[in-house]
């Protein structure tokens, strides 16, 4: 059956649009500071993809679709003279449909405040634990998109979570408790 090729390429790109897009669109998004320009990066980047005919001879394409996402987003900024990574407003909290008002607000203030302070690390730091923890990327993987060691990817991703754990241990002591209010108690 000559059509077989095209077809099973056909679904296979298809396959890799839904698996990747949403997070090459947030990591452009991290990136750029602009969801609008995020997206085309992220266009250009399945474009390549299929243009390059990747998609019959490449068995991961994980690597390869977040070097061009990145190296694309990184030349929108270069283009702009400016990069931003991480920030709250850009963030987009997955709300349990079914949880009650208060959890919503306790989970959006937790999600707020792990923000500004994962936004206090060096963006290269970020870009690392972004692809790490959002993408579930091997650290092999980071390296060659980030045009470095596995080794240095293994620093990078320890420095920034002691320093993490290190500046939520001090801005938690900032905390006041709230003892909950005993049903007898007025």
């Amino acid at each position: 059956m000559p059509d077989g090729g095209a077809h099973t390429d056909s679904d296979r790109m298809r396959a890799l649009l839904r698996r990747f897009e949403i997070p090459l669109l947030q990591f452009a998004t991290r990136i750029t500071g602009d969801r609008e320009r995020a997206r085309d990066v992220v266009q250009d980047t399945f474009m390549k993809f299929q243009r390059n005919g990747a998609t019959s001879h490449m068995t991961e394409p994980a690597t390869w679709l977040f070097t061009v996402c990145r190296n694309g987003a990184l030349n929108v900024c270069r283009k702009e003279k400016r990069m931003m990574y991480l920030e709250e407003q850009m963030i987009k909290s997955r709300a349990d449909e079914q949880a009650m008002p208060y959890e919503h607000l306790e989970q959006k203030e937790a999600v707020g405040f792990l923000i500004r302070i994962v936004a206090t690390l060096p963006p290269r730091q970020q870009e690392v634990l972004q692809l790490k923890f959002q993408n579930d990327l091997s650290y092999q993987q980071i390296a060659e998109i980030t045009k470095t060691t596995a080794n240095n990817v293994g620093v990078l991703i320890h420095t920034a979570l002691k320093t993490l754990r290190q500046r939520y241990a001090q801005a938690s002591k900032e905390f006041l408790p709230f003892p909950p209010k005993l049903p007898d108690q007025k």
